[in-house]
């Protein structure tokens, strides 16, 4: 059974007045990022990003992923299954370990452009999204709920900042793709 995770609305949070394209223009943020391994390449050539839902559906062997079993699970139990997931900034703790692991051979950032979220549904979350009592919210309210100028200068390793996550709904065409960069 599916528990889908409960979206906490504008009126439980704090902050900017800014919407959304103000708060993206203020930061200077013109991209998002995906990491995954270049052994994954030619189907995201292929069908673009697709939610571990999609990749199911459509049967898509891939042969590296960037979460692990247990997040898969963790994922599907929240309803989180059906979305896409992206980083702000080309530095995530969950390629770490993957690369550090051995898990991840070869590692790729796909850099996104920000016109993702304004086409598919998208949620944000101040940390790892699948969390136990991780909280997720609209994407208009990314700047009350991120402390976005703190992540954007890419803090220490260890700051749990560095987790924040975007949540892109079932699919990220592969003309969004603005670059990839190896590592």
């Amino acid at each position: 059974m599916t528990i889908t995770s409960t979206i906490l609305p504008l009126s439980h949070t704090k902050g900017s007045k800014m919407n959304l394209q103000e708060t993206l223009k203020h930061y200077g943020i013109k991209s998002f990022w995906h990491f995954t391994d270049m052994s994954n390449l030619e189907s995201i050539e292929k069908y673009g990003l697709l939610s571990l839902q999609q990749l199911n559906q459509k049967k898509v062997n891939v042969s590296c992923y960037g979460a692990n079993e247990l997040s898969h699970q963790l994922d599907e139990a929240k309803g989180l299954d059906r979305y896409v997931h992206l980083s702000f900034i080309p530095d995530h703790p969950m390629q770490y370990m993957r690369v550090k692991n051995g898990k991840m051979p070869n590692p790729i950032w796909l850099e996104i452009d920000v016109s993702v979220i304004f086409e598919n549904r998208t949620l944000c979350s101040d940390e790892v999204a699948n969390a136990t009592d991780a909280d997720l919210y609209h994407i208009e309210d990314m700047a009350k709920v991120i402390d976005l100028k703190t992540l954007l200068k890419h803090p220490h390793w260890s700051n749990p900042i560095r987790k924040a996550e975007l949540m892109v709904a079932n699919k990220i065409d592969y003309s969004k793709i603005k670059e990839i960069y190896h590592g």
